[in-house]
C-alpha cells in the first residue's frame, strides 16, 4: 500500500479469513441440509460455498508461505508462485465435486425423489444471510482497495456470486411448493454448477495465464505513457508479468536524452511512480541507453528450441 493510505480495520488476510469462516458454517449447514431434505439444489449452492472457502483459504495460505520465505539465490522470488499451484489444486477439487453432483443432478431428472420445500426454504434463506454476511466483510473502507488487490477481489466476486445462487435457489423452492414440479430442483443444481464451473475456468485461465508469463498489462498503452514522460526518448524490450496474483514484475530497456548515469535518477523516479501507482507493478527493472547506444544494438527475443548451433539474441 502506498504511503499516506491506511485501511482501518482487518488487513486483506483477515478479511479473507472472516469470508472462508463465514462460508465453511454455511458450506456445512446447507450441505447437511440438503442431504436431510433431498434437495439436490441445496447441496450444489453448498458446494458453491465450499468453492469460496477453497478460494479464500488457498489466498490465505499462499500469502503466509510467501511472507515467510523471503527470496535467496535459490529461490530469487521466494515462494510468491505457490499461489498458482495452489490455484490449479483448486480446480481440480472443484470439478471433481461438480462431477460429481452433475452426475447425481441428471439422474434425478429420471427418477425424481421426494424434497421437503418448507425445510429447504429455511436452509437456504439461512445460507442467503450467511452469504450477504461473507460478502458485506469483504468489503474495505477504502473502496479502491477492491481494485488494487487481486486476492480480495477475486473473493468479493465469488462472495456476490453465491449471493444471487442462493437466491435463485430460494426462488426455485418456492415455485416447488406452488406448482409441485420436482425436476426445478435437479435443474437449479445444474445452473447452480455452471457458476461452479464457470469459476473454475476463471480461476485455471489466472493460473495458466501467470505460468506461460502472460503480460500483466497493455503494453502498448504503457510505453505511450512512459513516453510521455520528459526526456525519454524510446521504450524497448518492455515485458510485464505477474509471479502472483498480487506481483507485478516489468523490466525495459529506456532510450533517455542525457549521456551522464548520475542524470538518469529522475528518470528512473518518475517511471517507477507511473508503473506504480496506474499498474501496480511492485518490482522494476530499468536498462538506460543513450540514443547511440540503442542504434548500436537491438532487443528483439530471438530463441528457437531446435536451433541448437545458433545462440545469439
Amino acid at each position: 500500500m502506498m504511503a499516506g493510505s491506511h485501511e482501518h480495520g482487518p488487513s486483506t488476510t483477515g478479511r479473507l479469513a472472516w469470508s472462508a469462516a463465514i462460508f465453511f458454517v454455511s458450506f456445512v449447514l446447507q450441505g447437511v441440509g440438503g442431504l436431510w431434505t433431498g434437495s439436490i439444489g441445496l447441496v450444489s449452492d453448498s458446494l458453491e460455498n465450499l468453492n469460496d472457502v477453497l478460494v479464500n483459504s488457498l489466498g490465505i495460505l499462499s500469502l503466509w508461505l510467501a511472507n515467510r520465505r523471503a527470496p535467496d539465490d535459490r529461490w530469487t522470488f521466494g515462494w510468491h508462485r505457490l499461489e498458482v499451484f495452489n490455484s490449479l489444486v483448486g480446480v481440480g477439487f472443484l470439478l471433481f465435486l461438480a462431477g460429481a453432483v452433475g452426475w447425481e443432478a441428471l439422474a434425478r431428472f429420471r427418477h425424481p425423489v421426494p424434497i421437503q420445500t418448507g425445510w429447504v426454504l429455511v436452509f437456504s434463506g439461512i445460507g442467503l444471510l450467511l452469504n450477504i454476511a461473507a460478502t458485506v466483510v469483504l468489503v474495505p473502507r477504502d473502496r479502491s482497495l477492491l481494485e488494487r488487490d487481486a486476492s480480495l477481489r477475486a473473493a468479493y466476486m465469488h462472495a456476490f456470486a453465491d449471493s444471487l445462487t442462493s437466491v435463485s435457489l430460494v426462488v426455485s423452492m418456492i415455485l416447488i411448493r406452488l406448482t409441485g414440479w420436482r425436476w426445478v430442483d435437479p435443474a437449479i443444481a445444474l445452473v447452480i454448477l455452471v457458476v461452479i464451473l464457470r469459476g473454475a475456468v476463471l480461476l485455471l485461465r489466472d493460473a495458466v495465464g501467470i505460468l506461460m508469463h502472460r503480460a500483466a498489462f497493455e503494453h502498448e498503452a504503457v510505453k505511450a505513457e512512459l513516453m510521455a514522460l520528459p526526456g525519454i526518448l524510446g521504450v524497448e524490450d518492455f515485458r510485464s508479468w505477474k509471479m502472483c496474483s498480487h506481483l507485478t514484475i516489468a523490466s525495459a530497456h529506456i532510450i533517455v536524452a542525457t549521456d551522464r548515469l548520475e542524470d538518469t535518477e529522475a528518470f528512473l523516479e518518475r517511471i517507477e511512480r507511473l508503473l506504480w501507482e496506474r499498474h501496480g507493478v511492485r518490482h522494476l527493472t530499468v536498462h538506460f541507453e543513450t540514443r547511440d547506444m540503442a542504434d548500436r544494438h537491438h532487443h528483439r527475443f530471438i530463441h528457437q528450441h531446435d536451433a541448437e548451433a545458433d545462440h545469439h539474441h
